[in-house]
């Protein structure tokens, strides 16, 4: 894209500052405004109406694992070989690809899949952040632990050997995506976004109790919320009980996504995690019977 228009920039999304709201469920972003709406088919925002192989674009977001957290990359920022942040042989503290699969699985739809990610255009902003990462994890090799980022490939063979030719680019090999060509020569990253104005954005606000960046909540629609103390809302224990929380699980349960992304388990604000603090207290209940 910069070959053909130096100017152009793919914004990435930092979905840390989505994890930290009451409920990531409500984040603005899964709105008109931004990506449109996040449950069953995708029918507002940039890509309302979006086909892909699996039919009309849908997600179901919230439904499993958990976003991007500040803890799990500052945890991986404290490595210095690529070997140890990334699979086989990262352990799951610092476990860059398993992280990696965590907004994966909990945007949902198309998304989930390895053979459908790309279907939807999160998968891109998703990974442009996931690249964020892996640059500010170079920068450190480099300042902090003495290692050259650009030779630091892991032992590799097959599809991911360092030599092979790059699907669909052939005058590149996997290992020139080390090289710090890139960075120096085509792109940079802005900063992450700080209190207290976190960017002056209308859209996120500093939770100064916590001095970190949120995203602010969406006005919802009835069928996607509950009635939270007389407010349309969702609480993070009602997300999996609106009618569009339903209705996509339905949606997603008939798409073929083949393998589902290797992700961190569902947090308790997920509908996976609702349902099954549900399920439980029902078990505890039909117990307590006499």
């Amino acid at each position: 894209m910069r070959r053909i228009d130096r100017t152009v920039s793919l914004p990435y999304w930092d979905s840390t500052l989505d994890f930290e709201m009451d409920n990531p469920a409500n984040t603005i972003l899964f709105s008109t405004e931004f990506l449109g709406n996040g449950y069953g088919f995708v029918t507002t925002g940039p890509f309302a109406n979006w086909t892909t192989s699996q039919g009309q674009l849908r997600r179901n977001i919230a439904g499993g694992s958990r976003l991007m957290t500040r803890n799990a990359i500052n945890l991986i920022l404290t490595r210095c070989r690529t070997r140890q942040i990334s699979r086989p042989t990262a352990t799951a503290t610092y476990d860059l690809e398993l992280e990696h699969g965590g907004p994966h699985v909990w945007v949902g739809g198309q998304m989930q899949g390895l053979n459908t990610a790309a279907h939807d255009p999160i998968f891109f902003l998703h990974h442009a952040f996931i690249d964020n990462i892996w640059e500010r994890f170079r920068v450190r090799q480099s300042s902090a632990c003495g290692v050259n980022p650009s030779i630091d490939y892991p032992s590799a063979t097959g599809q991911h050997a360092p030599n092979r030719i790059m699907d669909g680019i052939p005058e590149y090999r996997n290992i020139d995506g080390y090289s710090n060509y890139w960075t120096t020569n085509w792109f940079n990253y802005e900063p992450a976004l700080s209190c207290p104005s976190c960017g002056a954005s209308p859209y996120i606000r500093c939770n100064t109790a916590r001095n970190v960046c949120v995203s602010i909540a969406r006005t919802l629609v009835p069928q996607e919320g509950a009635l939270v103390g007389g407010t349309l809302a969702f609480s993070p224990a009602e997300t999996a009980s609106s009618i569009d929380a339903v209705e996509a699980r339905e949606l997603e349960a008939i798409l073929d996504v083949g393998p589902v992304f290797a992700a961190p388990p569902a947090e308790p604000r997920t509908q996976r995690g609702q349902m099954a603090r549900m399920a439980e207290a029902a078990r505890l209940g039909n117990a307590s019977r006499p």
